[in-house]
């Protein structure tokens, strides 16, 4: 599939979307004033690497009742460097099945290579339970963030969708031309991502997407289980043969990026919002897409259309 890329500025620095530096973004948390600031570096350097459960201060543990914890964090490296990080295990309630795909994870964690569309995983603790993956800090949170604080009204709830703007519309495109170029090196990787959604990409300072909470192919069906297990599953960003017989594959996250898209692109809204699980899967059936955003271009909008082909083989790749 191909997107328009961003453009990079002289000397591969990209931009800083005006959208950030105009506007106050809030912080990934809610509880970040719990960690002392003029202490906490940003800047996660080569030290991190290696990072284990001795390095690390769990401060507090983040909202969520999911099979997985997330906790805000710091370490401290040479120099009595403080770095705010963030630790991911999983809840005390998890199956042993779980710990140790959890466990077969980190493993793969420490192996892959980095990319500027992915979080960065800093080190792993794998020597007593809990397991532990540590990621680096993003703290300018989702982008399902960025877009409602930005492009909502402050009440109501109801979409700043009046007049495509051309400076607005570029920066949608760079979102999702990174989080393509981010699921593109996911496939090279042998990896899922079935939980992708707007709230599962994070805004780099600089604005770039980075995605996070993805799975290696032979763990992505467990964890496509754990989603629809749950009592309100999101099926508005599943595909049908996810939805109805629990098949997950690279075409189904072609699908996912679709209503990706479309997020970005309502600047926010849910998708089928308001609509009973039933009625989702009822909007499937009759193969009923999304409708086009007002903000979309219509190239993109067909692109969009493409990922929800009801026929599996003719949706594009990334």
């Amino acid at each position: 599939m191909t997107l328009p890329t961003d453009q990079r500025a002289q000397g591969n620095v990209r931009p800083l979307p005006l959208a950030l530096i105009s506007r106050e973004l809030p912080p990934i948390y809610d509880q970040t004033d719990m960690i002392n600031d003029d202490v906490a570096e940003q800047s996660i350097d080569d030290t991190a690497i290696g990072l284990n459960s001795e390095d690390v201060q769990l401060n507090f543990q983040l909202p969520g009742a999911g099979t997985m914890k997330y906790w805000v964090a710091t370490y401290s490296s040479e120099g009595d460097k403080v770095t705010k990080i963030i630790a991911k295990s999983v809840s005390e309630n998890a199956r042993m099945k779980e710990i140790l795909n959890f466990r077969a994870l980190a493993k793969n964690a420490t192996i892959m290579p980095r990319h500027q569309n992915i979080v960065d995983v800093l080190g792993v603790s794998l020597e007593d339970v809990p397991y532990f993956i540590y990621q680096e800090y993003i703290e300018y949170g989702t982008l399902k963030d960025f877009l409602m604080r930005n492009y909502q009204e402050s009440s109501g709830g109801s979409s700043k969708q009046d007049t495509p703007d051309q400076e607005k519309t570029l920066h949608l495109t760079m979102f999702a031309a990174d989080i393509c170029e981010g699921m593109l090196f996911l496939k090279k990787q042998n990896c899922h991502h079935p939980g992708l959604a707007a709230r599962k990409v994070l805004l780099s300072p600089s604005g770039r997407c980075k995605l996070y909470d993805f799975w290696p192919v032979d763990l992505a069906q467990d964890r496509v289980k754990q989603i629809l297990d749950k009592k309100l599953p999101p099926l508005a960003w599943l595909a049908p043969e996810t939805v109805f017989l629990g098949h997950f594959m690279e075409k189904s996250d072609i699908w996912n990026f679709g209503v990706v898209l479309w997020e970005i692109y309502s600047l926010g809204e849910i998708p089928f919002g308001g609509l009973t699980c039933a009625e989702i899967e009822s909007k499937l059936r009759n193969k009923e897409s999304l409708d086009q955003p007002l903000t979309c271009p219509g190239g993109i909008f067909g692109h969009m259309l493409a990922t929800w082909n009801s026929a599996i083989d003719e949706r594009p790749t990334f």
